[in-house]
Parts: C-alpha cells; sequence; structure tokens
C-alpha cells in the first residue's frame, strides 16, 4: 500500500478533478490516500487571480471562503481519527458543487448536504466556524510551501518530500478506464530519476459550463495562470 499526500482546496475545480480521479484508481492501485488542507482563502483573500474574469473571481472568492469552513471540518475529524471520512465529505461535497450549468458558491445548506451524504452527524458543522482549527489549516499550508520550489498551487500530489505533480494536471473528468492509464503512466515518469515533477503553467478551466449572466448568458472559455 502506498501512501501519497494529497493537498486540495476543496474550492478549487482542478483539485476536485484530481480527487475523482485519484479516489477512483486508489483501490485498484492500492494507494491510501490522505487529503491535505490547502485553503486559497488563507493565501490569496479577496485578491483577484490573474487572468480571472470578475464574474469568476466573485464565485470564486465566495467558495474559498465556504471551503475554509469545510476544512476547518476536515481537522476535526482528522482529530478525531476519522480521516476516511474526510474523504467520504470531500466526495459529497464536490458532487453538489461541480455540477453542469451556470457556477454558484456553495452555501452552508451545501455542508449540510454533504455531512449527511458521508453519513457524518449535523453536529460536525460545529467545526466549520471554530477558528481553533484554523492553526491546523496553516500548519498544512506551512508543509505545502516547503514542499514547493516556487509558489505552492493545489492539487499537489506527494510521497513524502517527492512531489508527484503541482497544478491543474486534469482539465475534464476521466473514465475510470482512462484514469488507470494515466495513473499507470505518472507512475513511469515518477520512477524515473531524470522526471522532474508535472506542473503546468497555464491551464484551461475545467470542462464545467461556466456561464458570465452579465453579457445574456454567454459560455466564455477561460485561460487561468496559476
Amino acid at each position: 500500500m502506498k501512501t501519497l499526500d494529497l493537498y486540495a482546496d476543496p474550492a478549487c475545480p482542478w483539485s476536485w478533478l484530481a480527487v475523482r480521479w485519484l479516489t477512483a484508481v486508489a483501490p485498484s492501485r492500492e494507494l491510501q490516500l490522505t487529503f491535505r488542507s490547502y485553503s486559497l482563502w488563507m493565501r490569496d483573500g479577496d485578491r483577484p487571480l490573474d487572468g480571472v474574469p470578475e464574474f469568476v473571481r466573485m464565485i470564486a472568492v465566495a467558495a474559498s471562503k465556504q471551503s475554509l469552513r469545510l476544512l476547518r471540518i476536515f481537522e476535526a475529524l482528522r482529530a478525531a481519527d476519522q480521516e476516511r471520512a474526510i474523504e467520504r465529505l470531500y466526495l459529497a461535497w464536490g458532487g453538489r458543487v461541480f455540477v453542469p450549468g451556470p457556477p454558484q458558491a456553495p452555501t452552508t445548506a451545501v455542508l449540510e448536504e454533504a455531512l449527511a451524504a458521508a453519513g457524518l452527524a449535523p453536529s460536525w458543522l460545529d467545526a466549520a466556524d471554530d477558528h481553533r482549527w484554523d492553526a491546523s489549516i496553516e500548519a498544512s499550508n506551512a508543509r505545502l510551501v516547503a514542499l514547493s520550489d516556487s509558489a505552492p498551487v493545489v492539487p499537489t500530489l506527494a510521497n513524502g518530500p517527492s512531489v508527484l505533480f503541482r497544478g491543474a494536471v486534469l482539465s475534464a473528468p476521466v473514465t475510470p478506464e482512462h484514469g488507470l492509464e494515466l495513473w499507470d503512466a505518472l507512475t513511469i515518469l515518477t520512477a524515473d530519476p531524470t522526471f522532474v515533477a508535472l506542473s503546468p503553467a497555464q491551464v484551461a478551466m475545467p470542462a464545467f459550463d461556466l456561464v458570465d449572466n452579465s453579457d445574456g448568458g454567454t459560455a466564455k472559455s477561460v485561460k487561468l495562470m496559476r
């Protein structure tokens, strides 16, 4: 069993694609994923990212605020030795947030639904606004900084001190079969001592429908610099 650390912010659509991919291949490839918190809100606040249209930025900022609340729940679960529950909760959250249609920032109702779908008691929602968990998130942010040879980005997949990839590596969901092929290819690459970790510099928005209602609902293709 290979243990891997996946640093992710649940507000990040590329993190969600990586989570879907890796959780699907993990059983077949004997992988044990540990979900490490990374808060884009703690990193960026409400500052716009380069190349992000205003309608996307507003949603992204609101989503990162709500995601920080989810990360506090993750850390509370981790402290209670419920690591596997973090995966269930992340999958339940992402399945409700990253759906076709006009993008919307997640709400407390989404958190409540995700908790129920993950089989967790409603009382875990109390951790969402408990700032005592912020220190654990900040420490996790710092660990990713230490792993990175440049500005940290999510998703980042690490095997101990070795980074396997960092940043957006998928632009759309993949089938289980394709996911296994991609993982096996990555395994071959990362086993080669001459290989440098994947780290895309510019990526397209994932294949979720993005609609800017400010100009009549015109779908846009967005390039982001990460």
